[in-house]
Protein backbone atom coordinates (compact mmCIF):
# COMPACT_ATOMS: atom_id res chain seq x y z
CA UNK A 1 0.00 0.00 0.00
CA UNK A 2 1.17 3.55 -0.75
CA UNK A 3 2.48 5.62 2.22
CA UNK A 4 1.43 8.77 0.79
CA UNK A 5 -2.36 7.74 0.51
CA UNK A 6 -4.53 8.80 3.81
CA UNK A 7 -6.97 7.04 5.31
CA UNK A 8 -10.54 7.79 6.52
CA UNK A 9 -10.59 7.89 10.09
CA UNK A 10 -13.47 7.50 12.00
CA UNK A 11 -14.63 10.14 14.80
CA UNK A 12 -16.69 10.90 17.70
CA UNK A 13 -18.99 13.76 17.30
CA UNK A 14 -20.80 16.39 19.70
CA UNK A 15 -23.29 18.62 18.56
CA UNK A 16 -24.21 21.65 21.14
CA UNK A 17 -27.52 22.57 19.60
CA UNK A 18 -27.98 25.10 22.05
CA UNK A 19 -24.54 27.10 21.01
CA UNK A 20 -24.60 25.42 18.09
CA UNK A 21 -20.96 23.90 18.41
CA UNK A 22 -19.80 20.86 16.52
CA UNK A 23 -17.05 19.04 17.95
CA UNK A 24 -15.64 16.02 15.91
CA UNK A 25 -12.83 14.40 17.80
CA UNK A 26 -10.83 11.43 17.93
CA UNK A 27 -11.39 9.20 21.05
CA UNK A 28 -8.29 7.24 21.11
CA UNK A 29 -5.56 10.51 20.94
CA UNK A 30 -5.09 12.77 23.32
CA UNK A 31 -5.05 16.61 22.56
CA UNK A 32 -1.21 18.44 23.17
CA UNK A 33 -1.94 21.51 21.17
CA UNK A 34 -4.75 23.84 19.75
CA UNK A 35 -4.71 26.37 16.81
CA UNK A 36 -7.66 28.92 16.85
CA UNK A 37 -8.65 30.15 13.31
CA UNK A 38 -11.96 32.49 13.59
CA UNK A 39 -14.60 30.02 14.66
CA UNK A 40 -12.39 27.02 13.81
CA UNK A 41 -10.41 25.04 16.52
CA UNK A 42 -7.88 22.41 15.44
CA UNK A 43 -6.61 19.98 18.08
CA UNK A 44 -3.41 17.77 17.65
CA UNK A 45 -1.50 15.10 19.47
CA UNK A 46 2.45 15.04 20.29
CA UNK A 47 2.76 13.46 16.52
CA UNK A 48 1.09 16.59 15.17
CA UNK A 49 -1.66 14.75 13.96
CA UNK A 50 -5.58 16.43 14.10
CA UNK A 51 -7.03 15.02 16.83
CA UNK A 52 -10.36 17.23 16.82
CA UNK A 53 -11.68 20.38 15.46
CA UNK A 54 -14.30 22.24 16.97
CA UNK A 55 -16.46 24.68 15.07
CA UNK A 56 -17.69 27.64 17.38
CA UNK A 57 -20.85 28.66 15.19
CA UNK A 58 -21.24 25.81 13.23
CA UNK A 59 -24.70 26.67 10.96
CA UNK A 60 -22.37 30.02 9.85
CA UNK A 61 -19.44 28.27 9.01
CA UNK A 62 -20.95 26.06 6.54
CA UNK A 63 -22.97 28.66 5.11
CA UNK A 64 -19.94 30.81 4.44
CA UNK A 65 -18.38 27.52 2.73
CA UNK A 66 -21.45 28.16 0.45
CA UNK A 67 -21.68 23.85 0.46
CA UNK A 68 -24.17 23.53 -3.16
CA UNK A 69 -27.43 21.84 -2.96
CA UNK A 70 -27.21 21.16 1.15
CA UNK A 71 -29.79 23.73 3.61
CA UNK A 72 -26.98 23.18 6.55
CA UNK A 73 -29.56 23.91 10.16
CA UNK A 74 -29.59 23.12 13.93
CA UNK A 75 -31.67 20.30 13.09
CA UNK A 76 -29.75 18.47 10.41
CA UNK A 77 -26.77 18.72 12.92
CA UNK A 78 -28.17 17.06 15.54
CA UNK A 79 -28.90 14.33 13.56
CA UNK A 80 -25.48 13.17 12.40
CA UNK A 81 -25.06 9.51 12.90
CA UNK A 82 -21.41 9.27 11.35
CA UNK A 83 -18.11 11.16 10.81
CA UNK A 84 -15.24 10.56 9.17
CA UNK A 85 -11.73 12.73 8.48
CA UNK A 86 -9.26 12.52 6.09
CA UNK A 87 -6.14 14.77 6.60
CA UNK A 88 -4.09 15.33 3.37
CA UNK A 89 -0.60 17.41 4.00
CA UNK A 90 -0.01 19.29 0.27
CA UNK A 91 2.57 21.94 -0.03
CA UNK A 92 2.27 24.50 3.01
CA UNK A 93 -1.01 23.56 3.66
CA UNK A 94 -3.38 20.75 5.66
CA UNK A 95 -6.34 19.89 3.26
CA UNK A 96 -8.92 18.29 6.15
CA UNK A 97 -12.01 16.39 4.49
CA UNK A 98 -14.91 15.82 6.85
CA UNK A 99 -17.90 13.38 5.83
CA UNK A 100 -20.92 13.80 7.96
CA UNK A 101 -23.28 11.63 7.01
CA UNK A 102 -27.33 12.04 8.87
CA UNK A 103 -29.90 9.86 9.85
CA UNK A 104 -31.73 10.68 6.80
CA UNK A 105 -28.59 8.78 4.90
CA UNK A 106 -27.63 12.79 3.47
CA UNK A 107 -23.84 13.11 3.12
CA UNK A 108 -21.84 16.40 3.51
CA UNK A 109 -18.05 16.32 2.10
CA UNK A 110 -16.44 19.08 3.31
CA UNK A 111 -12.49 20.29 2.32
CA UNK A 112 -10.97 22.60 4.59
CA UNK A 113 -7.25 24.28 3.72
CA UNK A 114 -5.42 24.83 6.53
CA UNK A 115 -1.76 26.42 6.59
CA UNK A 116 0.91 24.47 8.00
CA UNK A 117 3.81 26.72 10.06
CA UNK A 118 6.67 24.56 9.97
CA UNK A 119 8.93 26.63 11.42
CA UNK A 120 8.03 29.87 13.97
CA UNK A 121 7.09 33.00 12.66
CA UNK A 122 9.47 35.89 13.07
CA UNK A 123 6.39 37.80 14.21
CA UNK A 124 6.57 35.76 17.39
CA UNK A 125 9.88 36.50 17.88
CA UNK A 126 8.88 40.23 19.61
Amino acid sequence: MNKDVKMLKKFNFDYDYENDSLFLYNSKSKSKASIEIDDFIIDFNSKKEVTGIELLSAIKFFKDLNVEGTKIDKDMLNDIKDCKIEVIPKNNFLVVKFILTFKSEKQLITPIFIPTLNKPSPALAY
